[in-house]
């Protein structure tokens, strides 16, 4: 493709060279701007509920976003390879743009009812489970398979930045302006991603032949995908184990560990927590630096260094240890991901990849909340550092075992093209 030439002078695996093309420098900036917003949207309608008196309001609304993305994603992947990425995008970023500024006019009106917020919570929801298969499937569209790597990198500082940027932004704004403008201010967050995409111009895309099937037929191409090629399902069941014992539950777990073995309140979660965040943008800066290292070290030897530190984190007594673990944790998880993405992208056929990564963000999302609702019931049997330990060591086995599986050992790095 015209967009894929090898930039002269430059290392075409260096971290800034998916910069240098245009599509691509416009598609990121867009989604820096969004991913904000997206923060800025969470912080200020939370603010809302709780000036309102109205926790249902934000349930209701998380309720609606996570259910939207689940649907979504069952076949978001399938309408990105047989439309292309760019359409996709478009349609997801406008339907995001609506939803934030129906929620900031309903705000605005003093609307408390909880149903108009949780369709737009929907809608929401929506166009994330639409997005991100088409934004994985972007990244082939628009680069070599050698530059992948760099591109997840700078997606991942992009990420953990707007977290930190966005809920700081959200704060000042709510106390400021207000709910109802900064929830506004976060809608425009999308709205200049869409008109950035649409500058951004169409690229050159593989030709796409009509299966002639439906859509939900269609998108069982993933799941059949995944399930034929080893590589992938198992790994993809690694991340899983490790989500559901371990990421996910230490956010139900982890505060109240910090408290029962630091003597630690809010402040000291808070600390660890930062920290966490400060090595994952550090991990998703130096993860190109990991290519002497084959993709399947680097991403579960990654997880079971996560798994690992979320253990040691159980027994640290230590406030400077276990912020030096957090970092750990932080960067080691930020590398693993980035690396997955970049395999994911590089292996997978280019007409599979969005109906692969769909299937991907599912098992992710899918065994998260149900991780949550089971947690509570195991503290009946130990305490929260007890739980998370027994958990952290079955997860880092697993992880540790995955990386020597044959066909995840043989994975191999994109070279540059000649």
């Amino acid at each position: 493709m015209s967009t894929a030439t090898k930039p002269a002078g430059r290392r075409p695996d260096a971290v800034s060279a998916p910069l240098r093309r245009r599509p691509f420098r416009l598609l990121y900036a867009g989604q820096c701007l969004s991913r904000t917003g997206d923060f800025v949207f969470q912080v200020s309608l939370a603010g809302y509920a709780i000036t309102a008196d109205n926790p249902a309001l934000l349930a209701y609304a998380l309720f609606g976003q996570a259910s939207g993305t689940v649907l979504m994603l069952l076949v978001g992947g399938a309408l990105a390879d047989r439309l292309g990425a760019r359409r996709v995008m478009l349609a997801a970023d406008a339907a995001r743009a609506v939803a934030t500024c129906v929620v900031a006019l309903q705000v605005a009106g003093g609307v408390e009812s909880t149903w108009p917020i949780a369709l737009c919570g929907l809608l929401l929801g929506l166009g994330d489970g639409a997005f991100e298969p088409a934004f994985t499937l972007a990244f082939t569209e628009l680069l070599p398979k050698v530059e992948l790597l760099a591109a997840n990198s700078l997606q991942s500082i992009a990420l953990r930045t707007a977290g930190i940027a966005g809920a700081a932004l959200g704060g000042v704004l709510l106390a400021a302006v207000g709910a109802a403008l900064s929830l506004g201010l976060a809608s425009a967050g999308f709205t200049l991603a869409l008109v950035m995409l649409l500058a951004a111009g169409r690229w050159p895309t593989r030709e796409r032949v009509s299966s002639g099937d439906g859509l939900l037929k269609e998108a069982s191409g993933g799941l059949r995908y995944v399930a034929a090629h080893r590589w992938v399902w198992v790994s993809i069941a690694s991340f899983g184990v490790s989500v559901a014992l371990v990421v996910a539950p230490a956010k139900a777990l982890l505060p109240l560990t910090t408290s029962d073995v630091l003597g630690g309140g809010a402040g000291v979660y808070s600390l660890i927590v930062g920290t966490q965040a400060a090595g994952a943008l550090a991990g998703g800066l130096l993860v190109n630096r990991l290519r002497g290292l084959a993709p399947g070290v680097v991403v579960f030897g990654g997880m079971t260094l996560v798994c690992g530190g979320f253990a040691l984190l159980t027994l640290s007594a230590s406030i400077a240890v276990s912020v030096g673990i957090a970092a750990l944790i932080g960067a080691a998880l930020s590398a693993a991901t980035v690396a997955w993405a970049a395999t994911l992208q590089s292996k997978v056929p280019a007409e599979l990849i969005g109906r692969v990564s769909s299937v991907d963000w599912l098992i992710s999302l899918g065994v998260s909340p149900l991780a949550l609702v089971v947690v509570p019931q195991l503290l009946a049997f130990g305490s929260a550092g007890t739980v998370l330990l027994v958990a952290s060591l079955i997860a880092l086995v697993v992880s540790a075992a995955t990386a020597l599986v044959p066909d995840v050992r043989r994975l191999t790095w994109a070279r540059p093209e000649l």
